[in-house]
C-alpha cells in the first residue's frame, strides 16, 4: 500500500502549480470515488477491479468507497468515506474494515460513513471562502456517488462558473507515471512472472492443439508463478487470426505451418506486465516468416537503443518506428515505393498501431499522458512494433501473406537510458526454435 501522506504531498505539489498558472486561490477540495462492484445478472458480481487512482492514493480495496482531500496554503485533512458494517452483509461478501481499522490502516485523519455523504459535502459548503474542486465531473467512476457530487456543485454556483472545477485524472496520470522505487520492485516482479509464464508456454508449443489450450497454458502458468490474475484478455491468435489486432476468442485449432502470436500479461498486486511473442506452431520458422521475425525484432532492438530519458517521447519512437519499417519493407521487396516519402504512407497498412504506450497499474497506464512529453527516469513503457499481412492484402507478395508478428517488452526509462523488465522471455529466432524443440 502507498502511504497516502507522501501521495497527498505529490498532488499538493501539482495541484499548487494549477493554482499559480491559473491565478487560482482559496480553499482546495478533492473528490476521488471508489469503483463500484457491477453486476451480471441478479446478485452474481463481476469479478471487482479498484479503480486505479483511487487504489493508488489508498490503498483500499472496498467498492462504494470516496477520498476527499480539503486543504489550503496552510492545511489538509484527508477523509475515507466507507459503507458500514453489517452483519448481513459480512454474511455474503466477507468482513469489511471497522471504521476505527481504517483510520489507523489507510492513514487518513478521518473515516466517515457513506451513507451520510450528501451530509459530509455540505460541511464544504458553508465556509464563504471559494472552493476549487479537483473532480472528474466528465467521467463519473460511480453514478449513485456523481449524483450527491453535482447536487453539492449546484450548492456552490459552480453550475455557473465551471472554471472552478478542474479534472483530476489528469494530474493523477502525471504524479502516477513516475514510479517509486516500491512501484519499480512491484513491475519487475509482475514482468518477471509474466515472462516465465510466457516463456513456459512457448516450451509447451508441441503438446498444444487449439488457440484455447494456450490460453489455459498461459493463465496456468502466471497464477502459479504468483499473479493474482491476467491483466486483460490475452490475444492468442494463429495464421491469419493474428492479423486482428485484439483476437480474442481464441477458438481456432492451430496448424503445423502457422505462427503463434501471443500477447499476455498478468497482474501482481496491482501492477501490470504487457508482453508479446511470436513464435513458429511447428518449431521452426519458414524463410518467409524469418524475414518478417528479423524485420520486426531489429526495429525493436534499434527503438530501444535510441530511447534517451528527458529527450525522447513515444511519438518520437513511432515515427522512428515507421521509418525502419519502411526501409527494411523496401528491403524485402514487400514495399514498391523507392521514394521513402511515399512508402512511408504504406507502412501504416502494415502496422496500424502505436509503437507503445505507459505502464502500470493499468495495461494502458496513464492515458491523459501525452505522447509528445519526454520520457522521464521512473516511467515504463512498452515498445511493442508489429507487422500484420492478411491473406486477403493484394498490395503484398503472395508469400508473405498471412503472415502477423509483433514482438513487445516493457521498458523502465532509467537516469542513463533504459532497462528491459521482460527479458525472461527469449525473442531471438535461435533461442525460440531452440527452447520449443527442447
Amino acid at each position: 500500500m502507498l502511504e497516502l501522506h507522501k501521495m497527498n504531498l505529490l498532488i499538493e505539489e501539482k495541484i499548487e502549480t494549477i493554482l499559480s498558472s491559473n491565478n487560482v486561490t482559496g480553499r482546495g477540495l478533492i473528490i476521488l470515488p471508489s469503483a463500484r462492484k457491477k453486476y451480471m445478472v441478479d446478485h452474481i458480481p463481476y469479478f471487482f477491479r479498484q479503480d486505479t487512482d483511487f487504489r493508488y492514493l489508498t490503498g483500499c480495496l472496498q467498492p462504494q468507497s470516496a477520498l476527499v482531500i480539503e486543504f489550503t496554503e496552510s492545511y489538509m485533512k484527508s477523509y475515507l468515506l466507507l459503507r458500514e458494517n453489517t452483519a448481513y452483509e459480512e454474511k455474503w461478501e466477507g468482513p469489511r474494515f471497522g471504521f476505527q481499522e481504517a483510520t489507523d490502516f489507510f492513514g487518513v485523519d478521518e473515516v466517515v460513513s457513506m451513507n451520510s455523504f450528501p451530509d459530509f459535502l455540505s460541511r464544504f459548503s458553508k465556509d464563504r471562502m471559494k472552493l476549487n474542486m479537483w473532480y472528474d465531473v466528465m467521467s463519473p467512476r460511480d453514478e449513485e456517488i456523481h449524483a450527491n457530487i453535482l447536487e453539492f456543485i449546484k450548492t456552490l454556483g459552480h453550475h455557473q462558473n465551471l472554471n472552478n472545477i478542474h479534472p483530476l485524472r489528469e494530474v493523477l496520470h502525471e504524479v502516477r507515471s513516475i514510479k517509486s522505487s516500491a512501484e519499480i520492485k512491484l513491475m519487475r516482479k509482475t514482468c518477471e512472472i509474466g515472462a516465465l509464464g510466457l516463456k513456459k508456454t512457448l516450451a509447451s508449443t508441441k503438446s498444444l492443439s487449439t488457440e484455447l489450450d494456450y490460453l489455459a497454458t498461459i493463465d496456468y502458468y502466471s497464477k502459479m508463478g504468483g499473479a493474482n490474475f491476467l491483466a486483460y484478455p490475452p490475444v492468442v491468435a494463429t495464421g491469419d487470426n493474428a492479423n486482428t489486432i485484439h483476437y480474442i476468442a481464441a477458438s481456432d485449432k492451430v496448424s503445423s505451418g502457422d505462427l503463434m502470436l501471443m500477447d499476455a500479461g498478468c497482474e501482481y498486486h496491482g501492477y501490470s506486465s504487457d508482453i508479446t511473442r511470436t513464435w513458429p506452431v511447428s518449431g521452426e520458422f519458414t524463410e518467409v516468416q524469418k524475414v518478417l521475425y528479423d524485420i520486426v525484432l531489429e526495429c525493436q532492438e534499434t527503438l530501444i537503443k535510441s530511447i534517451r530519458p528527458y529527450e525522447t517521447c513515444i511519438d518520437q519512437l513511432y515515427r522512428l518506428m515507421l521509418v525502419e519499417l519502411c526501409k527494411s519493407l523496401q528491403t524485402a521487396g514487400i514495399i514498391d515505393e523507392q521514394e521513402q516519402s511515399s512508402a512511408l504512407r504504406f507502412v501504416h497498412l502494415y502496422c496500424p498501431h502505436n509503437v507503445g504506450h505507459h505502464l502500470g497499474m493499468d495495461v494502458h497506464d496513464c492515458a491523459e499522458l501525452s505522447k509528445t512529453k519526454a520520457l522521464l527516469p521512473g516511467n515504463i513503457i512498452t515498445i511493442e512494433p508489429g507487422l500484420y499481412i492478411r491473406k486477403t492484402f493484394d498490395r503484398a507478395p503472395i508469400e508473405f501473406r498471412g503472415q502477423g508478428l509483433r514482438i513487445e517488452d516493457d521498458i523502465l526509462i532509467t537516469d542513463s537510458g533504459c532497462e528491459v523488465l521482460t527479458n525472461g522471455c527469449p525473442k531471438s529466432r535461435q533461442e525460440i526454435e531452440a527452447l520449443i524443440n527442447s
